[in-house]
């Protein structure tokens, strides 16, 4: 596996502190760098980060972590992380779909329920993708085609409920939203979480105190509790990741997905588009 970091940082601290053949120019003020995780410009970037934090500004705009694995590693994984990369607005609080936030952990909105059908805006559904969440990232929609191809070969762990037009006039038929009936499975304690790859939020900021809630992002490949699988093809994880935004709003905390080496290798078959896999771990 190779890991590398995609990092967008502004032109005019990229000016200052990075060489010229560091990254590629977008636009004309914005950096983006790809650095491998042992590449020694990566730490140098991490020290640079923290300087500007201890001065309440920020070196990096955004990142996004990579990792590349090969067929062979692929193949020997027995559960596989599902990474969705698909990612549209508005969220369906906005379209009309109810929740029960006192349902949820005071804390960290961990546990609330969605009342009636997911409704959606459909003109702003993504095109030629076959898995896509909200960016309220609890909420997963699936193609038809693909639902259809996954109860043909008997995927096991969810079923497919039916999205609403917004205001909840008439159905998409198009789209499906996912949900995980399989067991939960437990994050193993060797998954790191934090803020982003320089913060691991070691005071705890967006960690739920009743261990709901892990981190508002993971950094770490994947593991889980292997006696907590149930040979589901689909699994999500018991503790979730994210947050609540404060005063209600678009971000909901939201649960990890896995799959099975048969419904990865049907993912492959129909081409599916919308996601990445990275290897989980069974420990």
């Amino acid at each position: 596996m190779r890991e590398s970091i995609d990092f967008r940082i502004a032109e005019r601290h990229a000016r200052r502190f990075l060489r010229p053949e560091d990254g590629k120019l977008l636009g004309s003020s914005t950096r983006k760098l790809v650095l491998d995780t042992h590449d020694i410009r990566y730490a140098r970037v991490g020290r640079i980060e923290r300087e500007f934090r201890k001065q309440g500004s920020f070196f990096i705009l955004s990142w996004d972590i990579r990792r590349k694995y090969t067929k062979k590693e692929l193949e020997a994984a027995e559960l596989s992380h599902l990474r969705l990369r698909s990612a549209f607005e508005p969220e369906g609080e906005s379209c009309g779909t109810a929740y029960d936030d006192t349902a949820g952990c005071e804390h960290c909105g961990f546990g609330a329920r969605q009342l009636n059908e997911l409704r959606l805006d459909p003109g702003r559904l993504p095109r030629g993708k076959d898995l896509a969440r909200t960016i309220a990232y609890n909420e997963i929609i699936v193609s038809t085609r693909l639902v259809e191809a996954l109860h043909a070969h008997g995927i096991t762990g969810a079923r497919f409920l039916p999205v609403l037009r917004k205001g909840g006039r008439g159905v998409i038929e198009d789209w499906y939203q996912l949900e995980v009936t399989s067991r939960p499975l437990g994050v193993a304690p060797v998954t790191r979480f934090g803020v982003d790859p320089f913060d691991a939020d070691e005071a705890g900021e967006y960690r739920c105190p009743l261990g709901h809630i892990l981190g508002l992002n993971i950094l770490s490949e994947l593991s889980v509790v292997r006696e907590d699988w149930d040979g589901a093809d689909l699994c999500a994880t018991r503790q979730w990741t994210g947050v609540r935004s404060r005063n209600g709003g678009a971000f909901r905390p939201h649960p990890l997905l896995l799959i099975s080496q048969k419904l990865r290798r049907l993912l492959g078959e129909l081409n599916a588009k919308g996601f990445e896999l990275e290897v989980a771990h069974l420990v």
